[in-house]
């Protein structure tokens, strides 16, 4: 489920999850489904990110070349 989702559904759907977590009363098992879910995003979240960070180094790494 986390595979295909770009980085803000992903953000979003973590922020969904906090949400409940933090309002709702949830059994156990609902809880531990819904942590494991938002491990799994922050991991994807977090691999955007880096990915998106070395795209830009590379680039200013380019243009620091060309001057």
């Amino acid at each position: 489920m986390t595979q295909d989702l770009s980085f803000s559904k992903a953000l979003a759907r973590l922020e969904e999850i906090v949400k409940k977590l933090e309002s709702q009363d949830l059994e156990l098992e609902e809880g531990v489904s819904l942590i494991a879910e938002g491990i799994a995003l922050h991991k994807k979240c977090q691999e955007k990110l880096n990915g998106a960070k070395n795209r830009i180094d590379k680039l200013l790494n380019v243009k620091k070349e060309v001057n």
